[in-house]
């Protein structure tokens, strides 16, 4: 029987070649999709699941309550919350602590000078700090070394398996020196390369200069900090005890500043898609973009389920005889729905048998397409190997099998076999509308697509149009030195006045930060003599006299900077000045500063002018007096996504800039790098020469809009192409029923415009109706999206007059393609057939 089941329906496949086409094209295409952002789908959520008890690891940000309110302030926390939670809720089985090494030094520079060859130095940024029970608390195998002694003692390196390449290629690493900005580390480790699934994000880790660093600080609040809970214990539990043990440690600050700090536990799985704090490792993805991705998926799998339905209904009629002949000869109503959903299994035992060589064809485009690496990823955790992954496949599968057979089954098992094999079988009012319904839903969807395509696209355009404030355009940034002495300050003269002898390089600035990042302190601001209360928040920003006029940032108020106006205090701080409690004392040295235009307005001044001699105290590391002597136009240090900062700038003392700013001709800009980098080498040897050029960098923070953008404008042109499958076959399917009616209408005179726009009428009417119901879901959607940017488009025509009007088009198209044979055909053909 089942034998039968499957000839009849191979042979109908065959027998309807066109439209077993547009439904096996049309199911491969959406399982392909679906089966594409289903490993999308797995692989973003499986960053950190692999360490053998992640469910039972967190990391401890840093939130601050003020007024019963509280604000997420950063992923660190203070350098003593590890140690102190450690040694007091046995909860707790592991604490670690890891930091960049900008929190102690501008830039680090590693070197290794091996005897009779020629020194290796590289300026390394992903460089951090870490306890050892870093190492126990992270599944992070070793190959080289034992995790027992790692990081054990001051001045210990450990190093991935990569980075360990980089600088003694292929010989053993263990027990090597190399130097950090002069400084020796003795190398205890070598780790395998990190996965990609992973939030962790470095290539070397360094022990901390002493023992027990930091376990007595409570400030600073710039350490990641991690925990292991034992089994069995309830984080909730543990985290409403963490409030009044560390109340004792912040009564001072509390008193004094009328916010308390806040820690809650952050479950380690969840930072990838749920996290993007201040002081991240890297750049976390977006659970919002996951699900969003996800739903697209669905939606172009049920609109190639869609149009099998819809051409199956309307094939009804021509496999009327053939169940009439069933039933007759004695097949049961339950043989002839099996019967039915065999068809349907065939259909999508082909398709998804289709997809599957797809996805494996198409896994490397999407890969770049989406920015996930989904492969490497899915063969870390061995996914491929689980047998819950292949469940998905076989669960669309049957989903798929029951929902397109369900209906046409029922539709043709129903027919009562005297009336067809009469020939008084005639279409069904309730199955046409029924079709126009599916139809419109379909048109529903693909209207909100193309409408959300042109919605990011213009808000890109938007971002990358937008006056930043700044000039970025042949900006060249040059990292600043890292291996440092006493002759710095000289050093820095020279390097200076050897770019002055290059006319390629017309400017030149120096400072800790250039836009395009996030400056990385929060602090505060208040005038003189008023309370601390009255404080507002400002980032900190240190430049010298020329940043402004190379970045050409306009002053609306006041004066520039000048040599006389540089910072009191002599230097920042740095790893050995930091070993010690730091308390914040006030410093009454005057100081000139310059704020931005939104500190002005926070500070309550209505008009810049306001501000200028204006006295303050503001807080860095310490707190300081500063009078402003300037106000600038705002301008975008980050992304577009964000608001404006409010930053108080002061020209730095120091000479250990990490940044270094080149304004550049354009011309031949190969050969005025070379000439650049030559004079760097000169200036400050043995730094590696790193640079940059601002533009790409800043645009680089809409990585995430563009590959969003180009992942919803393909799977918005699938669902429209699937769509016009399903349109191309019903069009076939009533041009066939109406061959006779054409030709009645040709010979009475009827001119083939007017067949054409019989033919199209009804398109039109279904086009306008999906718009009808999609435009709200345009409206919410595109404003609840917009809402996510801190400047963005207004509600353009564009986005609500060009979706239905280019479905309408493309709806035309096809149906015109189909009918104008017909038409323009010889009448009596087609009435001599009949």
């Amino acid at each position: 029987m089942l034998r039968s089941y499957f000839l009849v329906a191979w042979r109908n496949l065959l027998r309807n070649r066109v439209f077993s086409f547009i439904n096996i094209a049309g199911l491969t295409a959406g399982m392909t999709v679906v089966f594409l952002i289903y490993l999308y789908v797995l692989a973003e959520h499986s960053f950190d699941s692999f360490h053998a008890h992640s469910e039972r690891t967190y990391r401890l940000p840093i939130s601050y309550e003020e007024n019963g309110v509280v604000h997420r302030a950063g992923a660190g926390n203070h350098p003593a919350l590890a140690p102190a939670l450690k040694g007091s809720f046995p909860e707790i089985e592991a604490a670690a602590r890891i930091s960049a090494s900008t929190v102690f030094e501008p830039a680090t520079t590693v070197a290794y000078e091996p005897a009779g060859a020629l020194p290796v130095n590289f300026d390394e940024t992903k460089l951090f700090f870490a306890d050892p029970e870093l190492l126990d608390i992270f599944d992070l195998p070793l190959v080289e070394g034992d995790k027992s002694n790692c990081l054990k003692e001051p001045f210990s390196l450990v190093m991935t398996q990569k980075t360990a390449t980089k600088y003694f290629g292929n010989t053993p690493a263990l027990g090597k020196t190399v130097r950090l900005n002069g400084t020796g580390y003795t190398l205890t480790g070598v780790l395998k390369d990190l996965p990609p699934n992973t939030h962790l994000n470095f290539d070397l880790l360094a022990s901390y200069p002493v023992k027990n660093f930091g376990a007595d600080m409570w400030a600073w609040p710039d350490f990641l900090t991690y925990i292991r809970l034992a089994p069995g214990t309830d984080p909730l539990a543990l985290e409403k005890k963490f409030q009044p043990f560390l109340e004792p440690f912040f009564a001072k600050e509390k008193l004094e500043y009328g916010f308390g700090t806040v820690v809650d536990l952050q479950p380690i799985e969840a930072i990838h898609l749920t996290s993007h704090l201040q002081d991240e490792m890297a750049g976390n993805g977006s659970e919002r973009t996951v699900y969003f991705v996800g739903l697209l998926g669905i939606f172009i799998l049920v609109i190639a389920w869609v149009n099998y339905i819809n051409l199956s209904t309307a094939k009804a009629i021509e496999r009327g005889k053939e169940v009439g002949m069933r039933k007759v000869s004695g097949a049961s109503r339950g043989q002839l729905i099996a019967q039915f959903f065999v068809d349907a299994l065939l259909i999508n035992g082909i398709s998804i048998f289709l997809a599957t060589g797809l996805v494996t064809m198409l896994l490397p485009a999407f890969e770049q397409l989406s920015g996930s690496p989904i492969g490497s990823i899915l063969m870390s955790t061995h996914e491929l190997s689980n047998v819950s992954f292949w469940m998905a496949p076989v669960a669309t599968l049957l989903v798929g099998i029951v929902v397109v057979g369900l209906y046409p089954s029922l539709l043709l098992s129903s027919f009562k076999p005297a009336l067809v094999l009469k020939g008084k079988f005639t279409k069904s009012a309730a199955g046409i509308r029924l079709r126009r319904g599916l139809v419109g839903f379909q048109y529903v969807l693909s209207i909100v697509l193309i409408a959300g395509t042109i919605t990011v696209s213009r808000q890109i355009d938007f971002m990358h149009e937008q006056d930043l404030g700044y000039r970025s355009e042949q900006m060249l940034i040059v990292k600043g030195p890292s291996a440092v002495d006493s002759t710095l300050a000289g050093r820095f003269t020279h390097f200076k006045d050897l770019q002055g002898r290059l006319p390629e390089v017309i400017r030149m600035a120096r400072s800790t930060n250039v836009p395009g990042r996030t400056l990385p302190y929060v602090n505060s601001i208040r005038l003189f003599g008023h309370d601390l209360l009255d404080r507002v928040s400002a980032y900190s920003q240190t430049v010298d006299d020329q940043f402004f006029p190379t970045y050409e940032i306009p002053l609306v108020a006041g004066r520039n900077f000048t040599e006389d106006d540089r910072f009191s205090f002599p230097n920042l701080p740095n790893a050995s000045s930091l070993i010690a409690p730091r308390d914040r004392t006030f410093r009454p040295e005057q100081n000139k500063i310059i704020i931005n235009e939104l500190l002005a307005k926070n500070l309550g001044f209505e008009n810049p002018e306001d501000a200028l001699h204006q006295q303050v105290r503001f807080s860095l590391w310490d707190e300081f007096t500063g009078e402003i002597i300037g106000v600038t136009k705002n301008y975008h240090q980050t992304s577009l996504k964000d608001t404006y900062d409010p930053i108080v700038y002061v020209f730095g003392s120091y000479e250990q800039w990490p940044s270094i700013s080149l304004r550049v001709s354009t011309k031949d800009l190969p050969a005025t790098i070379a000439k650049i980098k030559a004079n760097y080498a000169t200036a400050f040897p043995g730094n590696a020469f790193e640079y940059f050029f601002l533009d790409d960098y800043f645009n680089q923070q809409y990585t995430t809009e563009h590959q969003f953008q180009q992942v919803f404008s393909v799977l918005t042109a699938l669902a429209i192409l699937i769509s016009c499958l399903g349109l191309l076959g019903l069009g076939i399917f009533s041009v066939s029923q109406r061959i006779k009616e054409i030709g009645i209408r040709k010979v009475l005179g009827a001119p083939v415009i007017s067949i054409l726009a019989l033919f199209s009428r009804d398109s039109v009417k279904i086009v306008l109706l999906a718009y009808g119901l999609a435009l709200p879901v345009i409206w919410l959607g595109a404003d609840w999206w917009l809402q996510t940017f801190a400047f963005h488009i207004g509600m353009e025509w564009i986005i609500f007059v060009a979706p239905p009007v280019l479905l309408l088009l493309i709806s035309i198209g096809v149906i015109v393609s189909i009918a104008l044979k017909t038409a323009l055909a010889n009448p009596v053909g087609s009435l001599r057939s009949e």
